[in-house]
């Protein structure tokens, strides 16, 4: 049986950002925190491989951001997990092996304020953290890329029961928002 692991817990200075790594195998969380131990600024503050080791986790340590891997779990049980997360508290990245444009949209609802591809480079993995933690959404360039077209699709506007006019205005707001990254 796998419990929460808490490191780090006295952490000298703020100026790191402290990450909560949640899900996913074992290899994945303890690559996830190779790669980050291993960059200056950032500091694992704890492991938890299910929601409820994740919410005691929680309570015990102030994370900036959560990490919430994919691997092995169904979306839908990762989507219920993040239900339970304090969105308040701290702040959350998706990361999946893939993703359909509508969960993008329910996981952002759910309070996910970064979506990122489990391929990402490890430098884009630090840019998105430091990002997220400073308040600001993330999503993968392939997600951005592939958002306003699934926002134009005629499949988009019938699971969401939309008008062909209420799309056009979705599909508006977002290159609006994609415009606003560049």
């Amino acid at each position: 049986m796998e419990t929460a692991t808490v490191f780090n817990e006295c952490v000298e200075s703020r100026e790191a950002i402290d990450v909560l790594l949640v899900g996913g195998s074992p290899a994945v969380r303890e690559r996830l925190r190779q790669l980050l131990d291993g960059e200056p600024g950032f500091n694992v503050a704890g492991d938890a491989p299910n929601t409820a080791r994740a919410l005691r986790a929680l309570a015990g340590t102030r994370p900036d951001v959560v990490i919430v891997s994919l691997s092995g779990s169904p979306l839908t049980r990762t989507m219920r997990m993040l239900r339970r997360l304090p969105a308040a508290a701290t702040r959350t990245i998706l990361l999946a092996n893939a993703i359909e444009k509508t969960n993008i949209v329910q996981a952002q609802k759910l309070g996910v304020a970064g979506i990122l591809s489990k391929d990402t480079p490890p430098q884009l993995l630090f840019e998105s953290v430091r990002s997220v933690a400073a308040g600001y959404g993330w999503l993968g360039h392939a997600a951005v890329d592939d958002l306003a077209p699934a926002a134009r699709s005629g499949s988009a506007a019938n699971r969401f029961g939309l008008t062909k006019r209420e799309m056009e205005v979705v599909a508006a707001v977002v290159r609006s928002f994609l415009s606003s990254l560049n």
